[in-house]
C-alpha cells in the first residue's frame, strides 16, 4: 500500500541528565530532503540522525528536531566552578584598573557572559547515542504509521477515481466505431457534394474516396485505448495492498495516461467522445494532485 509523504511523530526518552524529545515532520517534496536540528550538546550526532531518517523514508521533506530538557542534577553540574569565577573576577578587575575603569564594572552578569567557551558543560557523551537512537526511531515509527494511514485513504480515493477513468474509457470504446462510421459518411457526403459542383474523372473520384477511408482509419483510437488499459492496470497494481510506495512511477503513468487522452481528443471530433475526454482530463488532474502526496 502506498504511503503518504505527510506525517508527524513525537517521542520522549529518559537519560541520566534529563529528557530527550524527538519531533519528526514530513511534507511533500519531489525528492528526499532531510533537515536536522539538534541541541548543542548533541550536535556531533547529526550524521547519525540523518542516516536513521534516510533508512526509513525515501521521498519528501523531513524536519527532525531534537530537544533536550536537563534535570536538576545536570543543571547543577553545569554551573561554573566558584574558584574559576573568583579567579576570573580578580583577573578582570586587575585589567579594569590598568585601563582606568572602576573594578565594579566586573559584576556577576559580566563574568557569566565572558566565561571561556570550553568551560561549557556537555550533557551528551557516546553512551547517550543508543538512547538518542531509540527516541528518534520511536518518533519515526509513529511518523510512518501516520504516513501509512494517510496512504490508505489516498489509495482508496485514487482507486475510485481510476475506476471512473476506466468507465469513461469503456464508454468511449463503445461509441468509437459509430463515431468512425459517422465521420466516414460525413466526409463522403462532402466529397460527393464537391464532385457535383466540379467535374472530375472516375479515376480521381475513386482516389478521393480511398484517401477518405485512409484518413478515417488514421483517426482510429484503438491503439490509444489499448495503451490506456495497460496504464490503468499498472496504476491499479501500484495502489494495491501488496505494492510498495512508488510515487515517481505513479506520476510517470499519469503523464502517459494524459498523453493518450489528449491524443484521443485530438483525433476524435465526435461530440460524445469529446465530452468523455473532457471528463477524463478533469478526473486525471485530480489524480495527479493526489499522487503528489504519495512517497
Amino acid at each position: 500500500m502506498p504511503d503518504s509523504m505527510t506525517g508527524f511523530g513525537r517521542a520522549l526518552a529518559d537519560t541520566s541528565d534529563g529528557k530527550l524529545i524527538a519531533e519528526i515532520q514530513a511534507v511533500n517534496r519531489k525528492y528526499l530532503e532531510v533537515f536536522v536540528s539538534l541541541p548543542r550538546e548533541y550536535g556531533r550526532f547529526e550524521n547519525e540522525v540523518r542516516k536513521w531518517v534516510t533508512e526509513q523514508i525515501g521521498r519528501g521533506q523531513v524536519n527532525a528536531r531534537i530537544y533536550f530538557v536537563p534535570n536538576a542534577k545536570a543543571l547543577e553540574a553545569s554551573l561554573p566552578d566558584v574558584d574559576l569565577l573568583q579567579n576570573l573576577k580578580k583577573g578582570w578587575e586587575k585589567l579594569a584598573r590598568q585601563l582606568g575603569y572602576e573594578p565594579s564594572v566586573v559584576d556577576f552578569p559580566f563574568l557569566i557572559e565572558h566565561l571561556p567557551a570550553d568551560t561549557a558543560f556537555s550533557f551528551a557523551d557516546d553512551q547517550e547515542l543508543p538512547v538518542l537512537h531509540r527516541c528518534v526511531d520511536e518518533a519515526l515509527q509513529l511518523l510512518l504509521q501516520m504516513k501509512r494511514k494517510e496512504g490508505q485513504a489516498l489509495a482508496k480515493d485514487l482507486l475510485q477515481r481510476l475506476q471512473l477513468l476506466q468507465n469513461l474509457a469503456s464508454a468511449i470504446r463503445s461509441v468509437a466505431p459509430e463515431a468512425a462510421v459517422r465521420l466516414q459518411e460525413k466526409l463522403k457526403e462532402k466529397i460527393e457534394e464537391a464532385l457535383r459542383q466540379h467535374h472530375v474523372d472516375k479515376e480521381l473520384e475513386e482516389r478521393l474516396f480511398r484517401e477518405t477511408v485512409q484518413f478515417a482509419e488514421k483517426l482510429d483510437i484503438t491503439e490509444e485505448l489499448t495503451r490506456l488499459d495497460s496504464h490503468f492496470h499498472q496504476l491499479q497494481e501500484l495502489l494495491g495492498p501488496k505494492a510498495q510506495s512508488n510515487g515517481r512511477k505513479m506520476d510517470f503513468l499519469v503523464q502517459e495516461i494524459g498523453r493518450e487522452i489528449n491524443t484521443i481528443g485530438s483525433k476524435c471530433s465526435d461530440l460524445k467522445i469529446s465530452h468523455k475526454v473532457v471528463e477524463m482530463k478533469s478526473e486525471l488532474e485530480k489524480i495527479r494532485e493526489q499522487i503528489q502526496n504519495i512517497e
